[in-house]
């Protein structure tokens, strides 16, 4: 279930957008949540999270468009945002709040359906990397448990033979060799500073170089293997290189 947010002074707008956006999503045999707004405000007043937001620039009364999407950001950063407007001068501007797509009024019902096609395909893909970067553990409890892989700060051997698993507010604890979990993560992402941890190189804060110690962002400190101290250094230099640009 797509919800999707129209937001333009003249009803007029509205009214074509709207038609267009149900057609399309009713084509595509897609469920969608359709509310239409006059002004910003009204937008902001609403707490229902949007996935898709029509959004005039240029509107009669109240605060425009890009002050809308700039309050809007607050407590929705993943809408995307389709710009409506008759000002091409507004563009350029309104690039500071990452819009999704540009439409310039008189718009198309060919140009509007061509941006929903881009965003059906990035939703998809987007979609899927979510899923490819889950992580399932089975709880000793009995649970089972599908984990982003990304807030994962680390795994750590516990004396009763059991591991626990660190994210960045909760602990779960599987039944499993450490070995073996490390044999199914991406190594050029997770590293083993000694012989009892598998460190998340995303989730380090810092490097104590002079204790030799891992700094996570929870601020567990975990000892660095002196034997595996440049190893790790030269991981955690690859990591930053491949994933931070």
């Amino acid at each position: 279930m797509l919800r999707i947010a129209i937001v333009d002074d003249e009803q007029e707008e509205r009214t074509a957008i709207s038609k267009i956006v149900n057609d399309f999503f009713k084509e595509k045999n897609t469920q969608i949540i359709l509310n239409t707004f006059s002004g910003g405000e009204a937008l902001l007043n609403d707490k229902t999270s949007y996935d898709v937001i029509f959004l005039d620039i240029q509107m009669g009364e109240g605060i425009d468009g890009i002050e809308t999407a700039q309050k809007l950001r607050v407590d929705n950063k993943n809408a995307a945002l389709f710009y409506v407007t008759s000002y091409r001068d507004y563009i350029q501007q309104s690039m500071t709040i990452h819009p999704f797509a540009f439409i310039v009024k008189p718009f198309s019902q060919k140009e509007i359906c061509g941006n929903l096609e881009d965003y059906v395909e990035y939703a998809k893909l987007k979609i899927e990397k979510e899923n490819s970067e889950l992580y399932r553990i089975s709880a000793i409890e009995g649970r089972i448990i599908n984990l982003n892989i990304n807030n994962i700060l680390y795994f750590h051997y516990m004396e009763n033979r059991t591991i626990d698993v660190i994210t960045a507010d909760s602990t779960y604890t599987i039944k499993e060799k450490l070995s073996n979990i490390y044999d199914t993560l991406e190594h050029s992402r997770f590293i083993m500073p000694n012989q009892s941890f598998i460190v998340n190189i995303s989730g380090i804060k810092e490097i104590d170089s002079k204790n030799k110690k891992i700094v996570m962002q929870n601020d567990d400190l975990i000892l660095i293997s002196r034997r595996k101290y440049n190893n790790m250094l030269d991981s955690i230099n690859h990591y930053l290189s491949m994933y931070k640009g």
